[in-house]
């Protein structure tokens, strides 16, 4: 309740973010030591007596809120508020949120634009293809390439074959290769000329990913862990 001279409103504050609601504009009067709040818009009239501490104000009909008779309202020494100004902000921080949605989203449908555009170029690598184990520590790695669903990778335990990660790479089609956006970095991959194993030319260590029979499913615990292979050490 935000009492100023003659008028009076009625909000409240939603949520954890504690949005303004707006409940009722009221004009104020004072008789016989109570304060009448009368609705501009209609006919409830709230009636409030000061308490004896005199900073708070007991409700008598509080009932037209919703609200239990002999309601307390304690006196706010920051008010009264500019609720007028209030909103404004409010709606301020609302346009700007809405505008940095809207603004995602587009930079998102152009990211969404750009990477179908490049999907085009993917049909020399579609397929499925199995990371190449180098020592038994290492994951059970799945990559497909398709220009409909573009690039995805999957990396299992190799015993359990729990899931230990998934993502979307981004990717860049190059004279010399595929150059896969992972991360922290990002690599260059050759196709050998029989089109059946990716090979990385820029990373430290050797890495190499073989191409799966189109016939058979890597869904195959036994089929996808020979593909990987399993070293020794």
């Amino acid at each position: 309740m935000n009492v100023h001279g003659k008028d009076a409103e009625l909000y409240q504050l939603e949520g954890k973010e504690s949005r303004v609601k707006p409940l009722a504009k009221m004009n104020v009067s004072i008789s016989t030591g109570k304060l009448f709040l009368d609705d501009v818009k209609g006919d409830d009239r709230l009636t409030l007596e000061r308490n004896v501490d005199e900073r708070s104000l007991n409700c008598l009909n509080c009932t037209a809120l919703g609200l239990p008779n002999g309601s307390i309202w304690n006196f706010d020494s920051r008010g009264p508020y500019n609720l007028p100004q209030m909103l404004e902000e409010q709606s301020v921080k609302d346009e700007a949120a809405l505008n940095a949605e809207l603004l995602a989203s587009s930079q998102k449908i152009m990211e969404q634009a750009q990477r179908s555009s490049k999907a085009a170029k993917l049909g020399p690598f579609e397929g499925e293809w199995v990371y190449q184990r180098v020592t038994k520590l290492d994951p059970l790695s799945i990559m497909t390439i398709w220009q409909k669903s573009q690039i995805k990778q999957w990396s299992f335990d190799f015993q359990t074959m729990d899931r230990l990660s998934q993502g979307t790479p981004n990717f860049e089609i190059l004279e010399n290769g595929l150059k896969i956006r992972t991360r922290p970095q990002p690599h260059l991959y050759a196709l050998s000329s029989d089109k059946q194993t990716l090979t990385c030319v820029d990373c430290a260590t050797p890495q190499r990913w073989r191409k799966s029979d189109p016939k058979k499913d890597l869904s195959d615990r036994y089929y996808a862990r020979i593909m990987a292979g399993n070293p020794g050490k």
